[in-house]
């Protein structure tokens, strides 16, 4: 059986006021699934969250979704469904096609609104464990939300809801329904970094936006043993939660979670989505319905083999980003001169075999300012093909770029973990002192890899762009290796670590760093 999957508008009417509409998927013109999210204006409970049996509904919901037990608002003999059935849900999509008719709106003046408004009945609320599990870790114990507590549950929730409730009365027919949607899994494939993915969402819940299509990448697939969770290039708006993820093959592989995170009081802007196929196997598996079980691998990106060239680098608690590179027969680590601290110091390193100490061969003393840069000692057994090569060309307007590096927002934990990210975006400002692109950088990636189509080092990035206390993770700066290449070139000719004080820059490529205001001359 073909799936028909359409995006819909999902809206709660009890309180017109409290912007309770969220981007879902419909199969089949009957079922509807989305993101709990919504649930955020209602589901308010009492804090700390306490194994009590006198609280209120919300803080029961909360504390079953906390367990990832399933919730059957359809058994109406607990509080909790009773609390559910009170919210009136009413779904908005496209039903039909638009009629030929219609299109003589353009010389009537008259438009036919084929978007069409139905009621739904919400049938279930579950937790992911294997999502919500994941999540979590990213937290390394902190919120990632504003509230602490239930806004992180119902993030990684998910509602079941029906237009035709009446159809699946039984658990039988609902089960069928499910089948043909498990069924439609056998031609999953798993999620990889630099994939192509299709958004279809409506940004801030607006009709006037319905059906807004976005193209983007896959940056990370957070966590080796599985692609449960997984990141894009894409910086979505909020209501954004709930929306499709198509591949390139404009099938469903996942469901938004959340378009930003609330980190040590820092404002981090990424989409994260829990995939398709892991939601709907919990969900079946808490109805009790056997499923064959799985496994959807982390696989390294088939573009170009960018995660072994990447070092995390740590020093003095800090964490940051490295690039392995190789400059005639001379190898070493590109990082940012503002991650490490001092001369000949010990930093501690990780590269996708494991843990080792580097020592700080070199820094720029003058951090804050132009060709940031520092290098560092490699462990002699590091092979060859590890290293990047440096890019030969100068960057170009419009140059398609990849900003790779390891956000420290995802936990990842030295002794367990090496996940790195990549953000796909373009050159958008070129001078000898910097590179401006508009793919995403955030915390953590000090250092890291700016890399053209070719997998060549183009750039190390640096920072974000700040503007009164605003700091935009799609605007940021990065040194061009173009501009240092030949200076890097004579130090492994002559091994003089001195040949390296020339990357001090200037006062007119000091001037190019800061965006200072050019003169203009009077006419």
């Amino acid at each position: 059986m073909l799936l028909k999957i359409r995006h819909a508008l999902l809206e709660i009417t009890n309180q017109p006021n409290a912007n309770a509409k969220q981007s879902a998927v419909i199969i089949n013109n009957e079922t509807i699934i989305t993101s709990a999210g919504i649930l955020q204006s209602y589901v308010r409970p009492m804090l700390p969250i306490v194994a009590d049996e006198n609280v209120c509904a919300s803080t029961r919901i909360i504390r079953t979704l906390q367990q990832c037990k399933l919730i059957d608002v359809q058994s109406v003999d607990n509080d909790e469904s009773r609390f559910l059935l009170f919210l009136n849900f009413q779904i908005m999509f496209d039903h039909r096609k638009l009629p030929q008719a219609s299109m003589q709106c353009v010389h009537t003046g008259r438009v036919d609104n084929i978007l069409k408004r139905y009621r739904a009945k919400l049938l279930y609320i579950f937790s992911s464990e294997e999502i919500s599990r994941n999540f979590h870790k990213l937290s390394n114990g902190n919120s990632l939300s504003e509230d602490t507590g239930h806004k992180e549950v119902l993030l990684t929730s998910f509602l079941i809801l029906s237009t035709q409730p009446e159809k699946l009365n039984s658990r039988e027919s609902f089960q069928r329904s499910l089948e043909h949607i498990v069924h439609y899994l056998r031609y999953q494939y798993s999620v990889r970094a630099l994939d192509d993915v299709l958004i279809m969402y409506t940004p801030f819940g607006m009709e006037n936006f319905y059906k807004t299509v976005s193209i983007g990448k896959v940056s990370n697939v957070l966590r080796h043993s599985n692609s449960s969770l997984f990141v894009l290039s894409n910086i979505l708006p909020r209501f954004s939660e709930g929306s499709a993820v198509f591949n390139n093959k404009l099938r469903l592989i996942g469901l938004i979670v959340c378009t930003s995170f609330q980190y040590n009081q820092k404002s981090i802007d990424m989409t994260l989505v829990a995939n398709f196929a892991y939601l709907l196997r919990d969900f079946m598996q808490q109805l009790g319905i056997k499923i064959t079980s799985f496994t959807l691998p982390r696989e390294p990106s088939s573009h170009f083999a960018w995660e072994r060239f990447l070092v995390i680098v740590e020093a003095a608690g800090k964490q940051g980003s490295g690039t392995f590179v190789k400059v005639q027969n001379k190898k070493f680590i590109l990082t940012c001169s503002h991650v490490v601290f001092q001369v000949s110091s010990k930093v501690l390193c990780r590269n996708m075999h494991g843990a080792f100490e580097s020592e700080v061969l070199w820094r720029n003393p003058h951090y804050g300012a132009a060709f940031d840069v520092a290098l560092l000692s490699i462990p002699q057994n590091i092979p060859d093909r590890h290293c990047v090569r440096l890019a030969q060309t100068k960057p170009y307007l419009g140059q398609r770029i990849y900003n790779a590096g390891f956000p420290y927002f995802v936990n990842f934990n030295l002794k367990y973990d090496f996940n790195p990210s990549i953000f796909q975006g373009r050159v958008i400002r070129f001078t000898p002192a910097l590179i401006m692109s508009d793919g995403c950088v955030q915390a953590g990636q000090s250092g890291g890899a700016m890399f053209n189509e070719r997998g060549n080092l183009m750039g190390i990035c640096v920072s974000n762009i700040k503007v009164d206390e605003t700091v935009y993770p799609n605007f940021n700066s990065a040194v061009p290796v173009i501009s240092i290449r030949s200076i890097l070139e004579d130090y492994a000719q002559t091994n003089d670590i001195r040949k390296l004080n020339i990357l001090v820059a200037n006062q007119d490529v000091q001037k190019l760093w800061s965006l200072a205001n050019s003169s203009i001359s009077k006419l």
